[in-house]
């Protein structure tokens, strides 16, 4: 079930950004409902790959591949976007709807083949249901509505702001444990969202002790549930 709804959620960032990005504003409720299709696909394409056991779709590099598909795909359909614009808007949805999700989730291997290192800076979930809910409801709008793009870029923006105050509340956190065992020397820190509601979880390894605990994401005081000593 976490993988499907993990799938929407590129879908529905992928059908948003591609909304935003066309300038036209289609009367036909049909051709809102292709637009948003293609973008909805663009934003899970990364994944095709993952059938094949290969994670060669999350690359960068990949992306104006899937773009130009997509372009050459919707081009194809109708000729009131030019070849070139298609192409740059699906790849750009590629690149947003779905690697800068991993990005800031569970982290992507954004230069594979020739780098298979994992970047990221986790903030959400998989399943992030705030940014799921928002665009969805907003698509949703703008498919029955022409003038639909205020409400998306709203629901963008709305979501841009979560993931802003996300990311300074982490760097937050960050900065506080670096203080906090700055004379253990530590040798690894993470932090990432919490099963916990509205919480971090975070793990620190130092020469002296491996510590793991949580703390709220609206600021408060850092708990440690368990930390073992090296010996």
């Amino acid at each position: 079930m976490g993988y499907w709804i993990h799938t929407l959620l590129h879908f529905v960032v992928g059908g948003s950004i591609i909304y935003l990005l066309c300038n036209k504003d289609f009367e036909s409720k049909m051709k809102r409902c292709v637009l948003i299709l293609f973008g909805g696909l663009a934003g899970i394409s990364p994944d095709f790959t993952k059938y094949f056991g290969d994670i060669l779709g999350h690359s960068v590099l990949s992306a104006p591949v899937f773009g130009l598909l997509f372009g050459i795909g919707y081009f194809a359909m109708q000729k009131e976007i030019s070849f070139m614009k298609a192409w740059f808007m699906f790849t750009l949805t590629v690149l947003i709807g779905h690697l800068f999700i991993d990005y800031i989730g569970n982290g992507v291997a954004l230069f594979y083949p020739m780098i298979q290192k994992e970047f990221g800076f986790s903030i959400v979930g998989s399943n992030d249901s705030f940014i799921l809910f928002t665009l969805l409801i907003t698509i949703i709008i703008g498919i029955f509505y022409r003038k639909g793009k205020l409400v998306v870029l709203t629901g963008i923006l709305v979501v841009s702001l979560y993931l802003g105050g996300l990311s300074f509340s982490k760097i937050q956190l960050q900065q506080t444990l670096e203080k906090q065992y700055e004379n253990d020397n530590i040798n690894l820190l993470l932090t990432f969202p919490s099963h916990r509601f509205l919480n971090w979880e975070f793990m620190v390894k130092t020469d002296k002790s491996n510590i793991s605990g949580y703390s709220p994401i609206l600021g408060g005081e850092i708990k440690v549930y368990r930390e073992k000593i090296n010996k």
